[in-house]
């Protein structure tokens, strides 16, 4: 038993055993990729960002819209403008939407039926396009699959039909992601197959390399994905690709260089298993140090706060246990298979002399200043030459999609930020819906209009995204003016009538004047009611403007006035009902008529007296209503009537009440308001606009009554604005820490500061010019020359394999030169040479998998990652070369002497020369001696 133990052990059959359970356990427990992409794929922001606060917000926005996204059902007619027949055509589509409300999970639909106050922000002002808003709930199902379904309920004769928002752009990015996904992988590993057949012209070889590969990439990918499924760990939309780029590349050179050592001893006749436990002795060291550098600089990454840096540090665990594989998992076959390994090449391959290197070397070794300045010119000036900012819209690399379309007719023909809206959410602690909060509302609104940068914004206060003209005092004056100008001429009247009355007042008109009078009453009392408006108006309006108290008071005064002449009119109208009732009854009585007539007497006289009071009261009112039409008219025309003011009824009308069921929460303690930029999302402005925007809100607030409120951002603006800001803080410290990192351990293996920096220095200006480089023959094949910002991580996976395999290799070939650097740059970078030629073409093949997918993305990556690996080889000869003779030639140069020779200090030179020159002749004389 225990020798059959032993065997299996020399075998190496129980790690065979045991990488077969571990695949089998990765395979059984795998998640569904394609679902962690499309729901974990996009950047998880900090809680306490913008869009996470405004997510919060709308979770809990009542009114039945908690949870739910707006989605822009788009109905445009490339002809022209909107028909008659189109337009009802459309109603009839909404109305059977409608219907079907609760299957589709619809809250809210918004059209412009419903909510005529919003026409021009769902009608184009061209009018070929309308736009019908859904408030669609999360719990519905996948997006992708809610916009297919509303797409197909939304089609309508005769019209270009679409749905469309950033969630569902986003996912279709995301899906498209997933759909070449599984096309990469399946050509990158086929390449890698058919790449180590070229190397060894074997199959066998081939296969075993796969089979590495393969057990590596999905033991990590299904840790990855686990972690993220089961525990949120941070995931990328492009995991499952860079996992696969790092995991393949490094399997691959790590399996040529134990094919090729262990070729070389079994033709020389060792035993197979003893062969393959020589080649892991002797390659382990070299494997160990490519490995810990590749794990500990990845590793690294997880000390990140931004999810998408977080996710690559997966890499470090993904080397590690290829790094095991290598040393574990190729062996097995290797000890069983021996020879059979290399089938059907039955003799070792004979390998060239490969002078590339060599006169390289040479020449930097010849000429080490000019090598150096020619190298750093032109690696240098592809590197610097341009900077272009990169780009963080996903939907660029999306092929033809409804949903982006969609979005860009919207851009067409609204504006090309209306697919892609800023909300800005106000929390405040007080109701929102009377005057004062509402005027400061429409302050800000009208501020964050002015802006540059913002096309439109839309409140509670502007549901169309313009001023509603009748809730401004301006609006209100006009109206107060028309009344104001026929009070006026009603008191004319007035006037003239009491002049009248006075000097006409008979029995036998009496019952005529007592009509007359009773109508003049009915006059005063509605100037009254008119007056008590009009002051109110007035005091409201004087609240919001500069002027003194003047206007106030005056129109206090032309109200007791015109009560004063009320009054008087009244107690006429009285005493001259009760004059005609007591008149009627004369006939009857002499001594009663003769009463009756001296108290009428006394009556006419009082009554005259009364009405010329009135007289004279009506003339001051009259001059004083004019004095207040001459204020009001300059009034309306001054900044003070630009003002909010909405009065009680506008408060309680229907449209009111509309437009804060569609822009505040139930409790009316929370509002939205919508920005819609001039241009779509771009790396060079929306960061500046949202932070001036963040601003200018602020400071709008500071010293009113919405001073305490908080103010969210929220949007596919910031969300983007916010990426950029994390991507960009974290970009140069994740550059900083893995090739610090790298830098460090290189120096550490191979003993050396000053060369290994050389090198490595070398190897950044190469990713540098080459990446400058790539964006040239974009711009010349696609006309865009803009990188997404995925670009530079995804490159960087590639790259450091690169830079970690090449420069391993000559820190471990210098150190164990026994010889002085001179002497060995020649020979020790041309012997690394012979095999670079090797690793030239494992690190070309191996990218060339990523162009087998239609994505801008990873085609800048295969290029970026082909030109810095050609480019680097033919530098780093030249480079190393050159920086190492004159690290040596410039410290052993002798300090250089001025001479002078005139006057007395020329004299003392002479002098001082003759000395040492003599002290030197003795000196030789004693040596020969």
């Amino acid at each position: 038993m225990q020798e059959r133990i032993r065997k299996l052990h020399h075998n190496r059959i129980f790690a065979l055993v045991f990488w077969l359970v571990v695949v089998f356990a990765a395979i059984v427990t795998l998640p569904n990729v394609n679902t962690i992409i499309q729901y974990d794929g996009q950047p998880q922001l900090a809680n306490t960002s913008q869009p996470v606060k405004a997510t919060q917000i709308r979770n809990h926005w009542g009114r039945n819209l908690d949870g739910t996204y707006t989605v822009n059902a788009v109905f445009n007619n490339p002809n022209g403008k909107l028909t008659n027949k189109q337009q009802a055509a459309i109603n009839k589509t909404t109305s059977a939407l409608q219907k079907k409300a609760s299957y589709y999970g619809i809250q809210k639909i918004t059209t412009l039926t419903n909510t005529p106050t919003s026409k021009p922000q769902l009608l184009s002002k061209d009018r070929s396009t309308e736009i019908v808003q859904l408030s669609v709930s999360h719990n519905q199902g996948p997006v992708r699959s809610i916009a297919k379904q509303l797409n197909s309920q939304i089609t309508t004769a005769g019209l270009d039909t679409y749905v469309t928002s950033p969630e569902i752009i986003s996912d279709a990015a995301n899906e498209h992601i997933s759909s070449f996904t599984l096309m990469v992988i399946l050509m990158t590993l086929l390449i890698a197959l058919v790449a180590m057949g070229i190397l060894f012209a074997s199959i066998i070889a081939p296969i075993i390399t796969f089979l590495a590969i393969l057990i590596s990439y999905i033991t990590t990918l299904s840790l990855a994905t686990n972690l993220a499924y089961h525990w949120n760990f941070a995931y990328s939309e492009y995991t499952p690709i860079f996992l696969l780029l790092g995991i393949s590349l490094f399997t691959l050179l790590t399996s040529f260089w134990f094919f090729r050592e262990l070729r070389n001893r079994i033709d020389d006749g060792d035993d197979s298993q003893a062969a393959t436990s020589q080649v892991i002795h002797d390659l382990g060291y070299r494997i160990l140090i490519s490995t810990l550098t590749l794990t500990l600089a990845f590793g690294s990454l997880m000390l990140f706060n931004f999810s998408t840096i977080r996710a690559y540090g997966l890499l470090g665990v993904g080397f590690a246990i290829t790094g095991i594989a290598s040393v574990t998992l190729i062996p097995v076959f290797a000890g069983m298979l021996g020879t059979s390994l290399f089938w059907p090449k039955k003799t070792r391959p004979v390998l060239k002399d490969r002078k590339l290197w060599y006169h390289l070397t040479r020449f930097g070794l010849w000429q080490p200043w000019i090598a150096a300045l020619v190298v750093l010119y032109l690696a240098g000036a592809a590197a610097f030459g341009g900077h272009q900012s990169l780009n963080y819209n996903n939907a660029q690399d999306i092929p033809n999609n409804q949903a982006v379309q969609g979005a860009r007719v919207l851009s067409a023909h609204f504006g090309q930020g209306k697919s892609t809206p800023v909300t800005l959410y106000l929390q405040n602690n007080q109701r929102l819906d009377n005057q004062d909060q509402l005027y400061q509302l429409d302050n800000l609104t009208k501020k964050l209009r002015a802006q540059p940068g913002v096309a439109a914004v839309t409140s509670v206060t502007q549901p169309g995204g313009q001023p509603i003209t009748q809730y401004y005092v301006a609006n209100q004056l006009d109206g107060l003016n028309t009344s104001l100008s026929g009070t006026i001429a009603q008191l004319s009247a007035l006037q003239t009538d009491l002049k009248s009355d006075q000097s006409n007042l008979k029995q036998k008109t009496l019952k005529a004047e007592v009509k007359r009078l009773d109508s003049l009453s009915a006059k005063t009392s509605k100037l009254i009611s008119e007056s008590d408006n009009l002051q109110s108006t007035i005091i409201a309006a004087q609240s919001r403007s500069n002027a003194g108290g003047n206007p106030s008071k005056k129109a206090r005064r032309y109200v007791q006035r015109l009560n004063a002449v009320n009054n008087q009119l009244t107690s006429a109208l009285t005493t001259l009902s009760t004059l005609s009732t007591n008149i009627s009854g004369t006939s009857s009585d002499a001594g009663t008529a003769y009463s009756n007539l001296s108290s009428y007497q006394e009556t006419i006289k009082s009554v005259n007296a009364s009405l010329k009071k009135s007289q004279k009261q009506v003339k001051t009112l009259n001059k004083s209503l004019t004095q207040m039409y001459t204020y009001l008219g300059g009034l309306q025309t001054s900044e003070a009537a630009k003002s909010l003011y909405l009065t009680p009824t506008q408060l309680a009308s229907g449209d009111f009440q509309q437009s804060l069921v569609n822009f505040t929460d139930d409790k009316v303690k929370t509002t939205t308001l919508t920005i819609t930029l001039k241009r779509e999302p771009n790396a060079q402005t929306t960061a500046k606009t949202l932070a001036a925007l963040k601003q200018v809100a602020q400071s709008q607030l500071r010293g009113t009554s919405l001073k305490d409120a908080m103010l969210t951002f929220s949007g596919q603006p910031v969300v983007a604005a916010t990426i950029q800001q994390q991507y960009q803080h974290d970009l140069i410290r994740v550059l900083l820490l893995v090739f610090g990192i790298t830098l460090i351990l290189l120096v550490l293996f191979s003993r050396s500061l000053l060369q290994t920096g050389y090198w490595f220095l070398t190897f950044l200006a190469s990713a540098a010019a080459s990446y400058q480089l790539t964006r040239v023959l974009l711009r010349w094949a696609t006309g865009n020359d803009q990188f997404n910002w995925q670009v530079p991580l995804l490159a960087f996976v590639p790259l450091t394999v690169l830079a970690v395999v090449e420069l391993t290799q000559l820190a471990i070939s210098y150190r164990l030169n026994q010889a002085a650097l001179l002497d060995w740059l020649l020979p020790g970078i041309s012997e690394v040479g012979q095999t670079m030629r090797h690793s030239l073409f494992i690190i070309i093949a191996g990218v060339l998998g990523l162009l087998a997918a239609s994505s801008q993305v990873l085609t800048a990556v295969a290029l970026i990652t082909v030109l810095t690996a050609v480019i680097f080889n033919l530098a780093l000869p030249l480079m190393a070369s050159s920086f190492g003779k004159l690290s040596v030639v410039i410290p052993n140069q002798k300090p250089y002497h001025f001479h002078f020779r005139r006057g007395s200090r020329g004299k003392r030179t002479r002098s001082r020369r003759s000395t040492h020159d003599t002290s030197a002749s003795d000196d030789e004389s004693s040596q020969d001696k």
